[in-house]
């Protein structure tokens, strides 16, 4: 995917140690870290330079960095629900977590459940459930419970990807320090942070991308097989089509591309590498596909969602730091945040912009260089959507801003290519770090820039405006206790419901019903749930009752009619988050029962519910009518 076209003879190793009576010079690059051991004895430390325990090193560099600072809070207490519970995301990936060991459990159709928006159910065919993650984590899940699988998966997301990075970086240029300060970049960017902070397991869990362009460097280095590429890549497409379909199509879309740009730079001779490697790709797909037709088969038999709104990337994103409060600066605390809340999750910082400036200045004649400044620099027009922002304004329309609007792309979020941009600039950091190829003699002020100070100097800058961006305590938005009640957590639910009844719940958490559902083991059946636009966003509620809290005839007439058609059996209110709705049920005639943290309506089929006049549901109304909706 990014070097196959650049091993035609002209680009020479970027590194060569120094050779030892114990230890023979490497012939390449890359493609010594998986050649045959020595038959003499490595030196003392020798074993340090094992890629295996390089590769455990950096794990265990960057997972020891993360959990001992920015995410101390979250292990500290793993079976806490507490990440950005105002939020519908995080509860929603808690419940998938749980469903994939239940549907596993049970033996029941995993892409359909009946345990929401009961009692008919729905397809999960467009819903990212993130199976991977749910099938890798079910012995956590089954054990623990869901909420822990979900806190150590997501602890785990931001070092994994930083040191799936590492791996690509460490193959690409031979060298440890290089590819560790590559994988921080990657695993630890604006991106990743926006993304792990709001709890999106589909989207901070970036492991794929860089995990195949290791794969495509090894086969350039001849250190596996053309059928090897095809079966692990095809694999590594399957799962990431699994874990979420956008990101495949992205991948999809920047394969087709890069193998398009690979082909404009590359010298004669390597060309037909770039075709073949079109190739073995292409079959790889055919793998993917093919795993993924039961997937497909949902999917394409269902409707898709509905088109988002375009999140496009600001421009001033990509040189300013996003992080609340702007570092003190007043025109910083806005600068960088557009118009879509995802547009500060594309912030690069000037440090890594000039990463790629001075690789491209003092490596001009390296046509990985090309390839790499031309791929980032497609992305992130890409990212800026159909209509550029800068600083939040509106400045004009891209003339090929109707590709915005195919079946396909209408669906995406532009910003989400910047994923790809960030390997992309990880892949540039390691090259830069590693030193000049020694191709030519540099000149003044490229050997100023390539020198051992300038190149760290410039390192130092791109971890200080890193830590600049690292997520505050209040963006982490981490609740000191868990949002579960006792009510669940130690199983009082079963006194009160019937098993497989239809319950809704009422709280202001986000999708609290489907973490609470998640938490008792998928006990009762949930009216409602937010998986996609059909429901609610701040609640979960079921559509006959998302304006309940402003009660007009009408409405309660229609949350009558879902007590009944539905078959809705209980009302759970969360006692932290009552506002209106106790007075609402009340004036409805339904009784409540306060069980510790949780107040209990028992619905009975509707058998004392009220029809009531205008007049009646204002009177009744009246202590809390200043309520509006938010």
């Amino acid at each position: 995917m990014i070097s196959g076209w650049w091993s035609g003879g002209r680009w020479m190793p970027m590194f060569r140690p120094e050779a030892t009576a114990q230890q023979p010079p490497e012939p390449a690059v890359g493609a010594a870290d998986y050649s045959e051991p020595p038959a003499s004895p490595l030196p003392r430390w020798g074993w340090l330079s094992s890629p295996a325990v390089q590769g455990l090193l950096a794990f265990a560099v960057y997972a020891a960095v993360w959990l001992s600072t920015v995410f101390r809070p979250l292990v500290s207490h793993l079976g806490r629900a507490q990440v950005m519970q105002s939020s519908p995301d995080p509860n929603f990936y808690v419940w998938g977590l749980g469903w994939w060991s239940y549907a596993i459990t049970h033996g029941v159709n995993p892409l359909f459940t009946h345990l929401i928006e009961a009692p008919a159910g729905t397809s999960l065919g467009w819903v990212t459930t993130v199976p991977p993650l749910g099938l890798a984590a079910a012995p956590i899940t089954l054990a623990a419970g869901p909420v822990v699988a979900f806190n150590l998966l997501t602890a785990l997301a931001l070092p994994l990807s930083a040191w799936a990075a590492f791996l690509a970086c460490r193959r690409l240029t031979g060298r440890f320090w290089p590819a560790l300060m590559g994988g921080a970049v990657y695993g630890f960017s604006d991106y990743e942070f926006r993304h792990v902070v709001s709890g999106q397991l589909n989207l901070c869990f970036a492991v794929l991308p860089p995990i195949l362009v290791y794969l495509v460097v090894r086969w350039r280095d001849g250190a596996i097989s053309n059928r090897v590429l095809v079966i692990l890549a095809g694999l590594v497409m399957a799962v990431q089509f699994y874990l979420f379909l956008e990101t495949f199509a992205d991948l999809t879309a920047i394969l087709v591309l890069a193998l398009l740009l690979g082909l404009a730079v590359a010298d004669q001779g390597s060309r037909r590498r770039v075709l073949r490697l079109a190739g073995l790709l292409g079959l790889a797909y055919l793998i993917a596909l093919a795993l993924a037709a039961p997937y497909l088969a949902v999917t394409l038999s269902t409707a898709s969602p509905r088109t988002p709104p375009h999140g496009a990337m600001d421009l001033a994103s990509l040189w300013l730091p996003t992080q609340e409060g702007g570092i003190g600066v007043a025109w910083l605390s806005h600068a960088g945040f557009g118009p879509h809340e995802a547009s500060p999750g594309c912030s690069v910082g000037i440090p890594l912009l000039i990463v790629v400036v001075v690789l491209a200045a003092t490596r001009w004649r390296s046509r990985i260089v090309w390839f790499l400044t031309g791929l980032f620099v497609v992305l992130a027009i890409g990212a800026l959507g159909p209509i550029v922002y800068v600083d939040g304004h509106r400045e004009f329309t891209v003339p090929w801003h109707h590709l915005f609007t195919l079946p396909i792309v209408r669906n995406a979020y532009p910003t989400r290519l910047m994923l790809f941009g960030f390997l992309i600039l990880a892949l540039a950091t390691a090259l830069l770090l590693a030193g000049p190829t020694g191709e030519r003699q540099p000149g003044r002020w490229q050997a100023r820039w390539s020198s051992l100070t300038g190149r760290w100097g410039l390192a130092a800058l791109v971890i200080a405006f890193g830590v600049v961006n690292v997520p505050t305590a209040e963006a982490l938005a981490m609740t000191p206790q868990t949002t579960v009640p006792a009510f669940i957590s130690s199983g009082e639910y079963q006194h009160w419901l019937r098993h497989g009844e239809v319950v809704m719940v009422v709280s202001n958490v986000g999708n609290a019903g489907l973490l609470w559902q998640a938490d008792s083991r998928f006990y009762w059946r949930l009216a409602g749930g937010y998986i996609n636009q059909g429901f609610d966003k701040r609640t979960g509620m079921p559509v006959g009752a998302q304006n309940l809290p402003w009660p007009t005839p009408s409405r309660i007439r229609s949350f009558e009619a879902l007590i009944r058609t539905d078959h809705l059996g209980a009302i759970l209110v969360d006692s932290r988050h009552i506002g209106p709705w106790t007075r609402v049920f009340g004036i409805f005639g339904l009784t409540g029962h306060l069980t510790g943290d949780v107040m209990v309506y028992q619905t009975h089929g509707c058998q004392t519910c009220r029809r009531l006049s205008r007049a009646q549901v204002h009177a009744a109304m009246v202590p809390s009518s200043h309520q509006r909706p938010g």
